[in-house]
């Protein structure tokens, strides 16, 4: 939100973060998942700090939509369908993306999903596919990437992970577990990267409306409870998440790794 109290971009294409330590420009990111939601709003903050982009997403439709919207804000961007959960299509659009524009800077770790049961009736199957997709993955994107950034001795990873990892929340036992994983592989990958100049570090977004939390959001009376609950009295929006996500990928941060910062209005901390 804006100092008016206006949801809205973070209004910074006419180059006034340009010069600052906010300033993405020259700098390439990689956002997995950018076709929507969060990743969506994080590849928006990341184009109008000048960064260059590219954009990956498993539906080739919404990537295309994705692309055309954020074009002109964006000073070169390449979009490519790319399931993570596929290592040798992963790797391959890696070498593409580094053709392309010769580095990758900065990794969005943000492709994921969220499927669960109560642990009596968790199937194999429901288990394997949130672990390949959000834990496994992120470690060979990560693992295909940071040799760009060894090599120029700089980089910046951003694991989008969730308070799910941090809260106990009913039918977790994948998702939660999963993201509580991802926090640590974030610290272990600042540890061994870190003398190689790459940082990784994590944001851990509470209840936010997006494609993912739908279904949430259809029980009005869960809703209209949780809220009362949060601190701030409002859930989260993909646009709540720029600030954080330019930052952390930003001169800015440049002396922290190893860190999962939460983002969700207060909420975490009523027991």
């Amino acid at each position: 939100m804006g100092a008016d109290g206006r949801r809205g971009s973070l209004a910074i294409a006419d180059g006034s973060l340009r010069g600052t330590l906010f300033d993405l420009t020259g700098r390439v990111a990689l956002v997995t998942g950018a076709s929507r939601g969060l990743g969506a709003a994080i590849a928006s903050a990341f184009a109008e700090a000048g960064a260059d982009l590219i954009l990956w997403s498993k539906n080739a439709q919404r990537l295309t939509r994705a692309a055309n919207t954020l074009q002109p804000s964006a000073s070169r961007l390449l979009a490519q369908p790319v399931d993570v959960t596929n290592q040798t299509a992963l790797r391959r659009a890696v070498h593409e993306a580094r053709r392309r524009f010769g580095r990758i800077d900065i990794l969005v770790n943000n492709a994921g999903i969220w499927d669960g049961d109560e642990a009596f009736r968790l199937t194999r199957r429901t288990w394997d596919r949130v672990v390949e997709t959000d834990l496994t993955s992120v470690f060979f994107v990560s693992q295909a990437v940071a040799p760009l950034m060894k090599k120029r001795h700089y980089g910046k990873i951003i694991n989008v992970a969730s308070t799910s990892g941090v809260l106990v929340h009913p039918h977790g036992g994948a998702y939660g577990t999963v993201k509580a994983g991802l926090m640590h592989l974030t610290r272990i990958l600042a540890v061994e990267w870190g003398p190689y100049g790459i940082r990784v570090n994590g944001i851990a977004p509470g209840v936010f409306r997006t494609g993912m939390t739908r279904d949430l959001f259809a029980d009005r009376r869960w809703a209209r409870r949780r809220q009362a609950e949060i601190p701030l009295r409002r859930f989260g929006e993909p646009e709540d998440l720029q600030g954080l996500a330019l930052f952390l990928a930003s001169r800015a941060s440049d002396h922290l790794t190893g860190q999962t910062i939460i983002i969700d209005g207060g909420a975490s901390l009523i027991v």
